[in-house]
């Protein structure tokens, strides 16, 4: 089978980590000092392998910005899976991620194995991560969640972490197309059998 292609968009409140980690996973050059917001969006792209597949993600790096939330619908088209990432030290934020599921995950049918919640803590040279954190409390509590430290300097300890909750994020999402795509291919099968009948 041919290398399929999963679109992941990243999302949640401004500031808190998303381009890190996109740029990170795909293994980009890391910006050190201030803070520049995305504006509207950046894709970033790599190959992973997921058992016997190789698969080619596409990581939309989504504004946290509501100023883009008019565009939203036209980012989450034909959505495999999401990332929604949110600040342990701000617990508050976890309205604004219901608000990102909403509009992202909610139209595209997405299953809880197509969901991920990252609580990311940007940590810097000199400086620790949390003890620990104790997850999203409201709705979305139900989805899988992982908290991972990102050190902007020297992110690959954070990333092992990362790799291990997007894998079974993306295994998720191979699984869930390729059975759509087997659907599809019966669907049209039956149709056609159909049609000479």
């Amino acid at each position: 089978m041919a290398e399929l292609t999963l679109k992941i968009c990243v999302v949640g409140p401004c500031k808190t980590g998303k381009t890190l980690l996109c740029r990170a996973l795909a293994e980009q050059t890391i910006l050190q000092g201030e803070y520049h917001p995305t504006a509207a969006i950046r894709i970033q792209e790599f190959s992973r392998a997921l058992g016997v597949d190789r698969t080619k993600v596409q990581l939309w790096d989504c504004s946290g910005s509501m100023q883009y939330q008019p565009y939203w619908s036209v980012l989450a088209k034909e959505l495999d899976g999401i990332v929604m990432v949110i600040d342990p030290q701000h617990p508050e934020q976890e309205k604004e991620l219901e608000t990102f599921y909403m509009n992202f995950a909610q139209p595209n049918s997405l299953t809880i194995k197509q969901c991920l919640v990252l609580a990311i803590q940007v940590v810097k040279e000199g400086s620790y991560g949390l003890v620990g954190w104790n997850g999203l409390q409201g709705k979305l509590s139900k989805l899988n969640q992982a908290y991972i430290s990102l050190n902007p300097a020297s992110p690959q300890g954070g990333l092992q972490d990362a790799y291990g909750a997007l894998d079974k994020l993306l295994a998720g999402c191979l699984q869930h197309k390729k059975d759509t795509m087997e659907r599809q291919v019966m669907d049209e099968e039956q149709a056609q059998e159909g049609d000479a009948a």
